[in-house]
């Protein structure tokens, strides 16, 4: 059966869908341009700087750094509170401004891991244990590759990181960041981690990433954020979120199996947990449609964030496009 979505659920980037309230509050371009040149200058002197101490405190500078974040980031810091708000109505608002505040310093430790990279890479049986890595195995001993999946949860580059370190084909699919020395930042430390990168952008991209499957090799793929380009929209939290529906396509053309791949972060180190989403039992009838199988990974990613709400990026505008009027929340998904 072809495993194509619903016409009224496939929606361009372009389309004009309304958005959340502070979608006209865009910055404009150049001072987008020259904050962000500021901000890579200031991030390279501190990525040298946290080199340069042990790492428990580089640690702790990072969290610091993303506490003075939350605080001077005014649009990001109410972007995470409006979301959680949506998120988990049931908590009360200081609970939620503490999810907030720690998912900023979160991501201030996970870039000071990236800092010291070289460190974590000589002691990665000591700081990360996985659960669920024979599923990986699994997966790709039945020939056709693997589709990995996963979200902007915790620190997510160590996550493809840990998998290149222990031999896995690993290729992500990723976009080119827009600043050239944000992007450039990131490359380096996929290229010393080991990580091969498919651009989202290029014209080639899924002949490569199909090719990449057929030869046995593991494609990971993050799947949580409201992207530009086609979507569809299914549940996430109890509200329809625009969904990127590649990693449904790929894998139901090329009938590879999917995993969940996750990481977490623990008192003294990181928790890596991978658990089967697709393909690995036989299923009975028809295959699931692209609609349905995007909503199942939808829900692998939000029980994840809701193991750990501190470590999701809030402040990303995951709600920005709303469905066309009519569209209901199935809430059998």
């Amino acid at each position: 059966m072809e495993a194509t979505p619903g016409p009224s659920r496939l929606h361009s980037a372009r389309e004009p869908i309304a958005a959340d309230p502070e979608t006209h509050r865009e910055r404009p371009r150049d001072a987008r341009a020259v904050r962000n040149r500021l901000l890579a200058g200031l991030i390279q002197t501190v990525a040298t700087a946290l080199r340069l101490v042990p790492f428990g405190l580089a640690l702790a500078i990072g969290a610091r750094l993303g506490g003075g974040a939350y605080r001077l980031l005014g649009r990001e810091r109410r972007h995470a509170l409006r979301h959680l708000g949506m998120a988990f109505p049931a908590i009360a608002p200081a609970g939620r401004a503490r999810l907030a505040r720690e998912a900023f310093r979160n991501a201030g430790r996970s870039f000071a891991e990236l800092a010291r990279w070289r460190y974590m890479r000589e002691r990665l049986g000591e700081l990360i244990t996985i659960e669920g890595i024979e599923h990986v195995r699994q997966g790709l001993a039945m020939g056709r590759g693997l589709v990995a999946v996963t979200g902007h949860i915790g620190n997510w580059e160590l996550l493809a990181a840990t998998f290149a370190q222990l031999g896995y084909p690993l290729h992500v699919v990723a976009r080119r960041v827009n600043d050239d020395r944000f992007d450039d930042l990131i490359a380096a430390f996929r290229r010393d981690a080991g990580i091969r990168v498919i651009r989202r952008d290029d014209p080639m991209a899924l002949r490569e990433v199909v090719r990449t499957l057929r030869n046995g090799g593991l494609v990971a793929l993050l799947v949580d954020q409201d992207t530009r380009g086609p979507g569809i929209f299914v549940p996430f939290f109890g509200h329809l979120a625009h969904t990127s529906p590649g990693a449904a396509i790929i894998a139901l053309r090329t009938q590879a199996p999917v995993v969940g791949a996750f990481i977490q972060r623990r008192p003294h180190g990181h928790h890596v947990r991978i658990e089967p989403v697709y393909g690995f039992q036989p299923a009975p009838g028809r295959r699931p449609s692209i609609e349905e199988l995007t909503a199942r990974i939808g829900a692998a990613i939000e029980e994840q964030i809701r193991r750990s709400p501190g470590e999701w990026v809030w402040w990303h505008r995951r709600w920005r496009r709303q469905p066309p009027p009519g569209m209901r929340l199935d809430r059998s998904a």
